[in-house]
């Protein structure tokens, strides 16, 4: 019986630790999100003359936009769009502030029309090297900085932190407000902040449950 026990418990133990989340144990209470903050390696900058120097948005902004999402969390966090208690949410963009070390602004400044697909975003799922293993995350892949449509296009992707699968994800925008290129960008990010609040998170929830 003692024997029987302890296979039990491998066994129960075993399956935890191989456990996947599903996009609804957000929603249920029963998996915790961590704000990843934005993934850059696929985006595009569109309209020159918004972009005129790659090297300062290489070395400073992309860093800098992630880091706002911790810096400023009553304005960058989604606890509060996801309904969440302080115990089931985070942020932890440092992950993807290495991940963009090896972006290329340069040659992605550009006048041409350029989208993503869902293939794309789970390939750069794929090569995360990710510090956070429990849970649900949220990160955004950026697909565009379009200056001439005034709009940020990003894939708001859900993952398994365990696995990396991609449970979900959508493309959504945002317009730019703010003063100062950092700002104004970054404007960006908290509008598509809220729009999850005032319309996805219910579009999303009933789907997902």
């Amino acid at each position: 019986m003692k024997k029987f026990t302890i296979f039990l418990f491998i066994t129960f133990t075993s399956c935890q630790a191989f456990a996947q989340h599903s996009l609804s144990d957000l929603y249920t209470g029963k998996a915790k999100l961590t704000f990843l903050g934005l993934d850059f390696t696929q985006a595009k900058y569109i309209g020159r003359i918004g972009f005129t120097d790659p090297v300062a948005i290489k070395t400073q902004y992309l860093a800098s936009w992630n880091n706002l999402i911790e810096y400023e969390p009553k304005k960058f966090s989604l606890q509060e769009a996801f309904k969440l208690r302080p115990d089931q949410y985070q942020s932890k963009v440092t992950d993807m502030i290495k991940l963009n070390e090896s972006a290329d602004v340069k040659e992605n400044i550009t006048e041409e029309a350029y989208a993503i697909t869902e293939e794309q975003v789970k390939k750069s799922v794929s090569r995360y090297s990710l510090s956070e293993k429990d849970g649900i995350g949220l990160v955004y892949v950026v697909e565009s900085l379009n200056k001439n449509a005034e709009k940020m296009y990003v894939w708001a992707t859900f993952i398994d932190l365990k696995t990396k699968k991609v449970l979900f994800t959508e493309r959504l925008e945002g317009a730019p407000a703010g003063f100062g290129f950092r700002n104004y960008w970054a404007g960006a990010v908290y509008k598509i902040n809220k729009s999850i609040g005032s319309k996805y998170y219910k579009i999303w929830s009933k789907s997902t449950i």
